[in-house]
């Protein structure tokens, strides 16, 4: 697995938004990213809550040419118990560029309140949700 911390190299970082000396924007946690790669498959593990502030760094993450030309991106939210709107419009923005390539993406292992924003926005309907990695790649 290949962890990957924030855009500037600094460990994940948890709570609130504090001001970086060398930067005028403030700067907040980062997300945990551990990517692992198959023959025809990407596994993304995400720890960390995705929201205004870390969802530029998933998609970052998720856009890159690696990424991009796996036929099934499988993103794995174990380890997230937040998200906001910020994270289902990343989630959306990924499906529909994978599904316009011909790709696949799938999202698993979503905890309680993750699940629940996405059930209550319906877009359990409109995204591949499974409960494990497993479930989706035995899928084929």
């Amino acid at each position: 697995m290949t962890p990957s911390t924030g855009p500037e190299g600094h460990a994940p970082a948890h709570g609130s938004p504090s001001a970086d000396a060398g930067s005028l924007l403030p700067t907040g946690p980062t997300l945990t990213l551990a990517s692992h790669r198959g023959p025809r498959h990407a596994v993304v593990a995400v720890e960390g809550p995705i929201d205004y502030h870390t969802a530029p760094q998933l998609l970052g993450h998720l856009t890159t040419k690696e990424m991009q030309n796996v036929p099934l991106l499988i993103l794995d939210l174990t380890g997230v118990d937040f998200c906001d709107s910020s994270a289902l419009g990343a989630f959306v923005d990924i499906h529909r560029r994978r599904s316009d390539a011909g790709h696949r993406f799938a999202l698993t292992g979503l905890q309680s309140e993750v699940r629940r924003i996405l059930e209550l926005t319906q877009l359990t309907s409109v995204l591949p949700v499974h409960a494990t990695v497993k479930d989706v790649l035995s899928e084929g």
